[in-house]
């Protein structure tokens, strides 16, 4: 009987062991995906983020450089997780290298028309604020919020009521195109597109 004791000792043993190096190697492999998870950003990953994606745009330019843009369009889409509020000096969609010309701030009145879903947009100085001459051309929405898949559009029907002395603006028909710079709230984008 002595020896069936033994041989029982000796697998209870061996069993504890085993179990004991089971525990190990989960807590290592424990330790190991929460060190991954947080080296990829996997942890985070359930957290709300803000981000934003151009959907449409359309161009098209005045006939000469210093003629303003004749029509524009641009729909934005909130593709993040979250929703996002902007002001007038976080709301802005940006026409990179252009300038209204000084002088004169520019203006949007009748025949020229700026609609938009939901309402709102308007020209605007960089930063927000009114238009003021010398300044590149800046639609702002004002105070906006986007639920995440919800989308806003701004429709410029022009060309500009008023515009400043030596504008430069995108020409109809040109190769190059026309940077657009979109911040919305926390989340910015950037499209082109050809005038």
């Amino acid at each position: 009987m002595n020896i069936k004791r033994q041989i029982a000792e000796k697998r209870r043993k061996a069993i504890s062991q085993s179990l004991d190096l089971f525990i190990i190697i989960a807590a290592v492999l424990a330790v190991g995906g929460v060190v991954t998870a947080a080296i990829y950003g996997l942890a985070g990953s359930a957290t709300a983020n803000s981000s934003i994606q151009v959907t449409s745009v359309l161009l098209t330019g005045g006939s000469t450089s210093t003629a303003s843009p004749v029509a524009f369009a641009i729909t934005i889409k909130n593709t993040g997780t979250s929703t996002i509020t902007c002001t007038a000096a976080t709301c802005l969609v940006t026409f990179a290298g252009t300038n209204t010309g000084t002088s004169t701030a520019p203006a949007c009145n009748a025949p020229c028309a700026i609609t938009s879903s939901p309402t709102g947009w308007t020209l605007s100085a960089p930063g927000g604020g009114a238009p003021a001459a010398g300044n590149p051309l800046v639609f702002s929405a004002g105070t906006m919020t986007l639920a995440p898949g919800a989308e806003t559009s701004l429709v410029l029907t022009g060309p500009l009521s008023a515009i400043g002395t030596s504008p430069t603006f995108p020409v109809h028909g040109s190769t190059t195109p026309q940077t657009i710079n979109i911040v919305f709230g926390t989340a910015s984008a950037s499209t082109s597109a050809q005038p």
